[in-house]
């Protein structure tokens, strides 16, 4: 944050704005995703995986910049946007298929199981 010149303020507000974005992802899923395969989600969200990794060694080597892109800009879209969105490609099918697969009178055990060890990477 500093080595940006990013305030407490700006992190609070690429927090807010996450929260609200994770909302909008859940909605996409509900609305549009839910029927798709999970294999399907997961492949694209590979591809998600992959270019937001590019983003992200993008903005540490300051190309942004040279791309005459904003660093807020740039934040907002790539840790913010970009990650909220890939999440509902990547946590809430897993989780739909766990529920699924939980057998009956361990649902709670096992879903806390499965939110731990996704919470690990």
């Amino acid at each position: 944050m500093d080595v940006i010149g990013i305030s407490k303020f700006w992190f609070a507000m690429l927090i807010l704005i996450g929260q609200f974005c994770l909302v909008i992802s859940v909605l996409i899923y509900e609305a549009f995703l839910k029927t798709v395969e999970v294999r399907t989600l997961l492949f694209y969200n590979v591809i998600f995986k992959i270019t937001g990794a590019f983003l992200a060694l993008a903005f540490a080597e300051r190309w942004n910049l040279a791309w005459g892109i904003n660093d807020y800009f740039f934040l907002i879209f790539t840790d913010v946007v970009f990650a909220t969105i890939a999440t509902a490609f990547h946590n809430l099918p897993i989780m739909g298929m766990f529920a699924k697969l939980t057998p009956k009178k361990v649902e709670a055990t096992m879903f806390a199981f499965f939110t731990g060890t996704m919470n690990l990477d």
